[in-house]
């Protein structure tokens, strides 16, 4: 796994450098109503879920990062939450959810064929009939990784300790519609610097629709930005809304 999944003192910094979350505030809205059975897959460190948790849902999340699944049950202390460390493969294939996520583009860090088939029949398998499995994938359209320089590095964040850090990104190859990038963790008061090396798999509509039909899903809903709008070849995103037919 990539140093910013395995590295304890990058996945303290996880929460803070992802602060944004226009991606929870518009799933929450499209989820079933509460205390519907959710799985959150690849849960990081547990915000989300555990926001869901909170709003009365029974929630079940899993990663396969143990040192991200232990900050998120740091985090749960009243124990609101199911964790697990694995894969959807990991949850009892008797179990049924009315609803399955997967944020923060973990989706793209399925690189090959098999891993997306895999990923999503077993979360076909762990849904109710009817239940939808959300999740988004940067459109490879908008070419996103262009924008992956040092020259578009924002601003340094200040961490709760009192410590600064600049994430700083590199794209260091681009083949088969498979991105590799560094991303440089520039610490301020001469703290020095940590690297996380990842790989992205950007997939387009069509290649999404044509894993997901083969994979016993139906194509429910389609979004390119975080507004809602219609995908196209300017959107930054693809979000998806699979169901489980009958």
């Amino acid at each position: 796994m990539d140093a910013l999944y395995t590295d304890i003192a990058l996945v303290e910094l996880y929460d803070a450098i992802n602060a944004a979350r226009q991606d929870f505030d518009v799933y929450i809205k499209e989820l079933p109503q509460a205390p519907a059975a959710i799985l959150d897959v690849g849960c990081g460190t547990g915000t989300f879920a555990l926001d869901l948790a909170g709003r009365g849902y029974a929630v079940t999340a899993l990663d396969p990062a143990p040192h991200m699944v232990a900050a998120a049950k740091r985090k749960d202390t009243s124990k609101t939450v199911e964790w697990i460390t694995g894969f959807a493969s990991d949850v009892s294939a008797k179990r049924r959810f009315d609803a399955a996520i997967m944020t923060g583009h973990a989706f793209q860090c399925l690189l090959d064929d098999q891993h997306i088939v895999t990923l999503l029949g077993d979360v076909r398998e762990r849904l109710h009939t009817g239940g939808s499995f959300w999740f988004e994938s940067r459109n490879p359209a908008a070419e996103a990784w262009h924008r992956w320089t040092p020259d578009h590095a924002g601003p340094a964040i200040t961490l709760n300790d009192g410590r600064s850090v600049q994430v700083v990104h590199e794209v260091l190859d681009v083949q088969d519609g498979r991105v590799t990038f560094q991303e440089r963790y520039e610490f301020g008061q001469g703290l020095g610097t940590k690297i996380s090396h990842s790989t992205l798999r950007f997939l387009d509509l069509h290649e999404i629709t044509a894993f997901a039909v083969a994979s016993g899903f139906e194509v429910a809903a389609t979004f390119g930005d975080w507004s809602r709008a219609p995908v196209s070849d300017h959107s930054p995103e693809i979000i998806v809304r699979l169901v489980r037919p009958a």
